[in-house]
């Protein structure tokens, strides 16, 4: 280029409108062969910013090369792809080889989220800074969002809303993560981009997308490509065709994100069918065989134990709150975690007419029957009010803090409830109920209910319609404790499983067992029956309890009468 003021806005890596330059013939060859040929271009002119290294030239892998090639031969591709392939990067080389060697097109780039739009936006412009002046048309315009040269192509982006490209004359369409169009805008966006390409014969639609199972707009274009339904070519890329990924990399991959299932749905390509149950048939059974009929019933039946609070136990208490009016039920779910290899239910509260501030109370009461463990509540709606009454009024020490926090800096406490927490407490929960078995469930209603939860449209675990699932995120918030970050937060943690779990923690110590009120007269070890001669050899409890009544043991009343006595430590 012969002077500077041929420069766009005064960077030397946007050259204007009519720039020229002193050619020379290996810079005309490079021109010819990358206009004809995009994988010349992309594995000599396209390059990247290494955090390490700086500016680079990419070294595309041989299915990158693939999926290149199939782009330039079919109208319609659909990439089913892995988790961290380079689809984005495939996407940037596509747009800008057209842009730069293709006059009078007009390219719109949807992505899920604006956020990922732009992102998207922000690598094709450093990439086409990045390429030789002489490999590139002038500037006209160039902004945040869209762009425009000398050969009057150009580049814009937008999100998948329901009237995405509506009114605008596209070449070529280019969808990022279709899968995850939210179902309820998904059809009118269809209709509202689809139309700006079927003008021509000569339009393209390239999708790109992770699945995000069988019941969304991503899964009909692929399988239909699949079975020849339609005119859609797919490709696929899968983690194995990434230099380095092998079975050692996947092993160290499910221990970082926490389960084999996790795996199979971000890396594994897995259509996973909509509507399947959290449990199927050969595991509801299994879970069956632990259900047993509680020991201790109070608050007419609102709260159910199996076990009484043991002062050398470690436990954790998942908390799903719900506004008390008839409908949802506010829960608390009671685990005894002292042997991760074998996590039992051993109380649960369930209350549909209980007023979120009457709940607080009832909640610090049954905390500290337990021995004021950590306890995990869904902060979300109404759960903010009970963890923050909890905390600043009721001063309860141990309330479990995760997820997303507030946008002003301060710190709340509690487990904030998005997509994304959401999605990871159910993997978590299914880890140690579905994958590893580890999960004793004694409540029939508990099971029922993780029978009926399922998997929705968008990917994400809920009830089926007219159930509920209060009993199941209680247990899910609840079993998050034994994710690593929070576990090593309350307890020693003596070993974890190679998936990075904990599976064995330390007792607590005998001086130092933990603060146990009694107010349900219920405490383990608490009372013992000492026989005339001083001898302490009967230690089963001598009450039992029925509707939060306590009726005399007639074995108690005959040792009374015998001459023992009662002994309260």
């Amino acid at each position: 280029m012969k002077n500077n003021e041929n420069y766009y806005l005064g960077n030397k890596n946007l050259p204007k409108i009519d720039a020229t330059y002193e050619w020379k013939p290996e810079m005309l060859k490079h021109l010819n062969k990358s206009r004809q040929d995009i994988l010349h271009f992309a594995q000599n002119f396209f390059y990247i910013i290494n955090l390490d290294k700086g500016k680079q030239l990419i070294k595309l892998h041989d299915y990158q090369l693939r999926v290149l090639k199939g782009l330039i031969d079919n109208r319609f591709v659909a990439l089913l792809a892995s988790r961290q392939t380079g689809k984005t990067t495939l996407m940037t080389i596509y747009a800008l080889w057209i842009v730069c060697f293709q006059k009078d097109q007009r390219i719109l780039i949807v992505a899920n989220k604006e956020r990922t739009a732009i992102n998207i936006f922000k690598r094709i412009r450093t990439a086409y800074e990045m390429l030789p002046n002489y490999m590139k048309p002038g500037v006209k315009e160039y902004g945040k969002t869209s762009i425009t040269l000398e050969n009057d192509s150009s580049i814009g982006i937008s999100t998948t809303s329901s009237d995405a490209g509506r009114g605008d004359s596209v070449n070529v369409l280019i969808l990022d993560e279709l899968a995850f169009v939210p179902a309820n805008i998904a059809e009118t966006f269809w209709k509202s981009v689809y139309p700006i390409i079927s003008s021509s014969k000569k339009s393209k639609i390239f999708v790109a997308s992770t699945p995000n199972g069988t019941q969304n707009l991503f899964y009909d274009l692929y399988q239909g490509a699949i079975q020849k339904r339609n005119n859609w070519v797919a490709e696929r890329v899968d983690w194995w065709e990434v230099p380095g990924r092998d079975e050692v990399w996947k092993q160290n991959t499910i221990r970082e994100i926490g389960s084999e299932e996790t795996f199979n749905q971000e890396f594994g390509n897995q259509f996973i069918e909509v509507g399947e149950s959290n449990l199927n048939e050969h595991l509801f059974e299994v879970l069956k065989g632990d259900l047993e009929q509680p020991k201790f019933i109070f608050e007419e039946g609102k709260y159910k134990l199996w076990e009484a609070p043991n002062k050398l136990s470690l436990y954790a208490v998942g908390v799903d709150v719900a506004e008390g009016v008839g409908e949802n039920a506010s829960c608390i779910q009671i685990l005894d975690i002292s042997d991760p290899s074998n996590i039992v239910q051993v109380g649960e509260y369930n209350d549909t007419l209980i007023n979120p501030y009457a709940f607080t109370t009832k909640l610090s009461q049954i905390l500290k029957h337990w021995g004021s463990p950590p306890v995990l509540i869904e902060r979300n709606n109404h759960g903010g009010q009970v963890c923050d009454v909890l905390r600043h009024e009721l001063h309860y020490p141990k309330i479990v803090t995760w997820g997303k926090q507030s946008n002003t800096g301060i710190l709340h406490c509690g487990m904030y409830s998005h997509t994304n927490t959401k999605w990871k407490s159910v993997s978590n929960m299914r880890y140690w109920v579905n994958e590893n078995r580890r999960v004793k469930i004694k409540n029939i209603n508990l099971l029922q209910e993780l029978r009926s939860f399922v998997r929705r449209k968008n990917g994400t675990w809920g009830a089926k319609a007219g159930e509920l699932d209060d009993r199941v995120m209680s247990l899910a918030w609840g079993l998050m404790i034994l994710e690593k970050e929070i576990c090593e937060k309350y307890f020693e943690v003596l070993e974890f499983d190679s998936n990075r779990k904990p599976i064995k923690l330390a007792r607590p110590s005998y001086d130092n067992p933990g603060e146990f009120l009694d107010e349900y007269g219920l405490l383990q070890n608490n009372r013992t029956i000492k026989s005339p001669d001083g001898e302490q050899d009967y230690n089963e409890m001598p009450m039992f309890f029925m509707n939060g009544n306590q009726i005399a043991n007639e074995e108690y009343e005959d040792l009374l009468s015998d001459g023992w006595e009662p002994v309260f430590t």
